[in-house]
């Protein structure tokens, strides 16, 4: 097991962090976890103003298939995800494995991770550099568990290196910190992020087990706080303002 080279793709991190033009960080990402042998790389952040789910529901970028994206969301895993409870108090990096414990749910979330091709091997490490959030930067692969604990003992400096250079990208242009005083509930951010996204009221439904008439509620709360004449310019304030992320109208699980 040797050391992971660093490459172009740490470069067009700093690159981004400096404001100079460059690949959108989700390109980025997928280009690093390529250079460095791992097969995913997420991005969570969380504000200390928000809830565990809403903060995970509107900060962060994953290089995780799609499918998993929405199955995550259909399932309902952010209520019982260790790596975004345990990382929202943790201080060190920690290996997925030794959250699993003796919860049913949680193995049962694992081993649906691993049939969709997230990785058997996870590593998250914490990156606390601001007074009104923090973020986790995770790495995913694959190999056999010897290997993986090889990986980490000689690469755990450097990924660490890495983790706070995606948080200060992901972070360029961005203030959580300003973001209005607006507190929408976790289905009313659900719903607004996939109504940013194009869904319709029954799409939305069918992905969050929600009725037609429960997903035009949280639309309509969520769309009264936000001031907005109708749904799309309640999307609109939403993004610019920062209660949800630009990209929620991408194909990314958080922001790019």
């Amino acid at each position: 097991m040797e050391s992971v080279s660093v490459g172009p793709a740490a470069m067009k991190l700093t690159n981004m962090i400096l404001g100079h033009k460059t690949d959108g960080l989700l390109n980025i990402l997928q280009q690093l976890a390529l250079e460095i042998g791992i097969t995913h790389i997420a991005y969570v952040r969380m504000s200390t103003k928000k809830s565990i789910e809403g903060a995970m529901l509107t900060s962060g970028l994953v290089t995780y298939p799609w499918e998993w994206q929405t199955r995550y969301f259909v399932k309902q895993y952010f209520l019982i995800d260790p790596t975004v409870k345990y990382g929202s108090t943790a201080e060190y990096p920690f290996d997925w494995e030794d959250l699993v414990g003796d919860s049913a749910a949680i193995k049962d979330l694992f081993a649906d991770a691993v049939r969709h091709k997230i990785g058997s091997n996870g590593l998250t490490i914490p990156v606390r550099n601001r007074k009104n959030s923090h973020a986790l930067v995770s790495f995913t692969n694959d190999m056999p568990r010897p290997d993986w604990e090889a990986f980490k003992s000689l690469n755990m400096d450097k990924l660490q290196h890495l983790s706070a250079l995606i948080d200060s990208a992901a972070m360029t242009g961005l203030k959580l910190e300003d973001a209005p005083d607006v507190n929408l509930s976790r289905r009313e951010e659900e719903c607004l992020i996939w109504a940013a996204r194009g869904k319709t009221y029954e799409e939305i439904g069918e992905i969050t087990n929600l009725r037609y008439y429960s997903v035009r509620s949280h639309l309509d709360v969520a769309r009264h706080k936000l001031r907005g004449a109708n749904l799309t310019h309640a999307v609109a304030i939403a993004i610019a303002s920062g209660v949800i992320p630009p990209t929620a109208v991408q194909g990314s699980f958080f922001l790019d």
